[in-house]
């Protein structure tokens, strides 16, 4: 059946009306969630790596664990390429600490050690955004 096509128009006029209607929106205050996928989206790099060590650089209950690595793929940029070795410093903190607000969040440091893969979100001066344990299975 074939729609007449003012119906085809109407309803592309209406999803670029709601479209416009939105930008507002988008430029409104951004919620923690939204906030971190957009520090996410704007990563220069990303890289999945292989976990090979992982050193926390003080007993606190929150604090900053050496993460020493081995690049698996670049899934954005051009700073990493296989095989290449990855150290970063990664926000940690134990379990029962208090969370984070802040980006990048604190990642479970008994679940980093554990960990085998990683995947690391950098911005253009190589610092972290955001960091996650990563299953490749």
């Amino acid at each position: 059946m074939m729609r007449p096509r003012s119906w085809s128009l109407a309803a592309l006029l209406g999803a670029i009306a709601l479209c416009v209607g939105l930008t507002g929106v988008a430029s409104a205050d951004v919620s923690l969630g939204q906030s971190d996928s957009l520090a996410r989206a704007a990563a220069t790099d990303v890289v999945v790596f292989n976990v090979v060590k992982v050193r926390p650089l003080d007993g606190g209950e929150v604090a900053s664990c050496r993460v020493f690595g081995r690049a698996i793929r670049a899934e954005r940029g051009k700073r990493f390429r296989p095989r290449q070795s990855v150290r970063l410093t990664v926000p940690c903190a134990t379990q029962g600490a208090d969370a984070s607000d802040a980006t990048p969040k604190w990642v479970d440091r008994e679940a980093l050690v554990r960990s085998a893969h990683g995947r690391a979100f950098l911005g253009g001066d190589g610092g972290l955004i955001a960091y996650e344990l990563y299953d490749l299975n």
